[in-house]
C-alpha cells in the first residue's frame, strides 16, 4: 500500500474489453516491470489522474474542458 492506510471502500467496475486494454497498456507504459492486479491498475491510474486534475489551476481546467 502506498502510505500504510487500509483500503476500506470497495468499488465494482464493469468496462468494455477495449477500455480495459487501454488502461492495461497505460499501466504497462508507466510500470513496465510491475506485476499488477486489475484493481492495482485502476487505482494507480485513477490516483494519478485525480492528482493531475486537482493540481491544475481553474484556468487550466477550463482550457482542458475546451480541448486546448
Amino acid at each position: 500500500m502506498i502510505d500504510g492506510r487500509k483500503r476500506t471502500i470497495q468499488v465494482n467496475v464493469k468496462m468494455s474489453e477495449e477500455d480495459y486494454k487501454l488502461l492495461q497498456a497505460a499501466a504497462s507504459a508507466l510500470w513496465p516491470e510491475a506485476i499488477l492486479s486489475n484493481s492495482g491498475i485502476l487505482l494507480g491510474l485513477a490516483r494519478i489522474a485525480a492528482k493531475d486534475i486537482l493540481g491544475k489551476s481553474p484556468k487550466a481546467k477550463v482550457a482542458a474542458k475546451k480541448g486546448r
